[in-house]
């Protein structure tokens, strides 16, 4: 049996060439779909895009501006936050209903391209580097803040940096299969795009906390980040604060992309603009110090990990600051640059990226 595909109307029909009992030859059948089957991979053969670059595309899809990654693993860089920024410019400019981040691959996103930041480090181009997590940070609080509907629909591996663009989604539906988490301890970095800042507000929600009293949830951020911890299910991200109690998820992949576009033609925006927030500070921060020289001590974690680790636990307490102190949640973006660009200067972490990209291990140091 022969496939062909045909455009009808702006729609894609597949069609299949087969002989009927009745029939004196074999004829072409249109395949029909049950109701809300919408595969990406089929319907973006009858789009253009608006923009697109080598690693991202945008499309205008029935009111809706869809943003597909599609680079190797759909690892992320700059030109893919800059076809995202562009795309949710051009719902507001062109009147349309909202935003969708899905794509058809094996995987949603792997993360930030580990060779975008060597390529900082080694160029010893830190104020670069400082720019690209800038205007990611800058992209994905575009999503949480704007002024319409805007929905990720996940499959597979959403980790990292693409795992960052989700978080910051005004509402997910995700894959069954969805792989989610904050793994950037693992190369000897933290989350750089909202992830630290993010998780610690989930944790603050999750536990029915004020904002003015977030101790326990920085220690579930410092535990869930600096072990790497992932979600292999969207039941188990609710769990760990990954994704939000009205967050929804679907058995079927082939009705992914229906059910995120109806979404946005359904629901209103929701703001989630961070308010500010009490800081733990210096005395939580100096236990986990010392949780960090006792794991040592006992051969749980290693020196690079206490290096990166503290780094963390800067930004989840304040550090060396008076409990209590308020933060915006532009302060905690700025705390996780000023974190990730030390640890990218470091001996360890380019060690660790330079043996994941090299070789294919995570080099523990």
């Amino acid at each position: 049996m022969s496939v062909l595909n045909w455009v009808i109307k702006g729609q894609l029909q597949r069609r299949f060439w087969q002989a009927d009992e009745d029939a004196a030859a074999p004829v072409w059948h249109t395949l029909d779909r049950g109701e809300g089957v919408n595969r990406f991979m089929e319907t973006r053969r009858t789009l253009t895009p608006t923009t697109t670059n080598h690693v991202a595309s945008a499309y205008d899809y029935r009111g809706v501006s869809l943003v597909e990654f599609h680079s190797k693993a759909n690892a992320l860089d700059g030109d893919s936050m800059q076809v995202l920024s562009d795309a949710l410019d051009n719902v507001t400019a062109q009147g349309l209903q909202g935003l969708v981040v899905h794509n058809d691959a094996q995987h949603f996103s792997c993360g930030v391209n580990l060779e975008t930041v060597r390529g900082f480090f080694r160029a010893d181009d830190y104020d670069g580097l400082d720019t690209f997590l800038n205007n990611f940070q800058q992209t994905v609080h575009k999503m949480a803040v704007a002024d319409f509907p805007v929905v990720a629909a996940p499959v597979g591996m959403s980790i990292g940096g693409g795992f960052e663009v989700v978080l910051h989604a005004q509402h997910v539906i995700a894959h069954a299969n969805s792989v989610t988490g904050l793994v950037e301890t693992g190369v000897g970095l933290i989350p750089g795009g909202g992830g630290c800042k993010e998780m610690l507000y989930r944790w603050a929600d999750k536990l029915n906390l004020s904002h003015d009293n977030v101790a326990d949830a920085a220690w579930k951020v410092f535990m869930a980040l600096g072990y790497g911890t992932t979600a292999t299910s969207p039941l188990q991200a609710k769990d760990m604060a990954m994704l939000r109690d009205s967050d929804q998820w679907l058995m079927n992949r082939d009705r992914m992309l229906s059910a995120a576009m109806e979404h946005v033609a359904q629901a209103t925006p929701v703001h989630h603009a961070r308010p500010d927030i009490a800081m733990p500070g210096r005395e939580v921060y100096h236990t986990m110090l010392e949780w960090l020289d006792q794991a040592l001590q006992k051969g749980i974690i290693l020196p690079h990990d206490v290096r990166v680790n503290t780094g963390l636990a800067q930004i989840i307490t304040g550090g060396e600051i008076d409990a209590g102190t308020v933060w915006s949640e532009q302060d905690l973006y700025d705390a996780e640059r000023r974190v990730f660009l030390e640890l990218a200067q470091t001996e360890g972490t380019q060690a660790r990226i330079n043996s994941m990209l090299d070789l294919g291990q995570t080099l523990r140091n």
